[in-house]
């Protein structure tokens, strides 16, 4: 075979599939015949708006994925044929992080430049399936978020968002053995999700989020006044008016942390923050420590996690696909089948 199927970012809600040849293999390189690649909200904003930030035109996308070992270089000793494995994007190609969302995730082969064990491809154990592997780097981001805030066991914690990055922070902080966990949405099917990886639930289309959390984890008095006994907050959710309510009844020296997109900025109480020792810490991206805990969680099925996938369509259709993901009704993760 001297080519293969791609999926290509042609503009705004553009996609298309387009034959490219299959790269020369280096002598540190491994070439991955991709099954299944996995589109990111961060994808879905860049074709949504036809923006070139992270993706450019005509080129092969898609930075979530799970594949095969096809061949490898002489150089290349820790890593053999047939093994099926995950991608660390931002490690995958010499140019590292600033291309890693066009390493080929909608493709049916990538080139992994420098490829070694546990730096840019991670081996699963062959029960773990295709779909479960594209998971591993959303997964990586929602564990590196959740255990930002240094959560305990014991500990209650509370995720904002019952999206992918959310789903994803719940089920790590559940797997790890801290289970008082409580996710916060306005979707009640999509909450049904959370509560299928062991979650609480919070629906504030039905309840106050004080209420909700009082529900859930009980309240302590804090300068006279009732408060949720929540130790951390974990916001994947990026909803303003939602951080605010947190911010008016966060009990003392709780923490919190922030993986969500905000497109806006938030008005802070830097009153609330000082008088009571709010911990607020950014998280972005992953480490190779990350991708090496969510493996073990997927090796080991910790959690029912696959339950986020809610499409999967056959890279044939990856016009379909995105056009599904952008609509956001009635999906939470949306896959393409690189296969088909």
């Amino acid at each position: 075979m001297t080519n293969y199927q791609a999926g290509i970012y042609k503009g705004a809600n553009l996609v298309a599939v387009e034959e490219r040849p299959v790269p020369e293999v280096g002598p540190n390189d491994v070439l991955l015949r991709n099954l299944r690649g996995g589109i990111c909200g961060t994808d879905i904003n860049i074709v949504k708006y036809g923006s070139e930030m992270g993706i450019r035109f005509e080129q092969e996308f898609g930075h979530e994925l799970a594949g095969i070992i096809e061949a490898k270089g002489d150089n290349v000793t820790d890593l053999e044929v047939g093994m099926f494995v995950a991608v660390n994007p931002i490690t995958a190609k010499r140019a590292g992080r600033r291309f890693c969302l066009e390493v080929g995730g909608f493709s049916q082969y990538v080139l992994i430049e420098d490829a070694k064990k546990n730096h840019n491809l991670y081996p699963l154990n062959d029960d773990v399936t295709p779909e479960e592997g594209a998971l591993v780097e959303p997964m990586s981001v929602g564990c590196h978020g959740a255990f930002s805030v240094k959560p305990q066991v014991g500990e209650n914690i509370v995720i904002l968002g019952a999206g992918p990055i959310g789903l994803s922070a719940a089920a790590m902080l559940i797997g790890e053995g801290i289970t008082n966990v409580a996710v916060v949405d306005m979707v009640d099917w999509r909450l049904e999700k959370a509560k299928e990886i062991g979650a609480k639930t919070v629906d504030t289309s039905k309840v106050s989020l004080t209420e909700g959390l009082a529900e859930a984890f009980g309240t302590v008095n804090v300068y006279g006044k009732d408060v949720p006994n929540v130790d951390a907050y974990v916001d994947a959710a990026g909803a303003a008016p939602l951080f605010q309510q947190v911010m008016q009844i966060v009990k003392p020296n709780a923490r919190i942390a922030i993986i969500a997109v905000y497109k806006d900025e938030v008005p802070v109480s830097f009153m609330e923050v000082m008088s009571k020792e709010v911990q607020i810490v950014g998280a972005s991206g992953y480490t190779s420590e990350d991708i090496l805990k969510v493996i073990n969680h997927l090796n080991n099925k910790k959690t029912k996690i696959a339950t986020m996938v809610t499409q999967v369509y056959p890279l044939s259709e990856i016009q379909t696909a995105f056009d599904t993901a952008i609509a956001a009704k009635d999906s939470i993760k949306v896959i393409v089948d690189v296969t088909k």
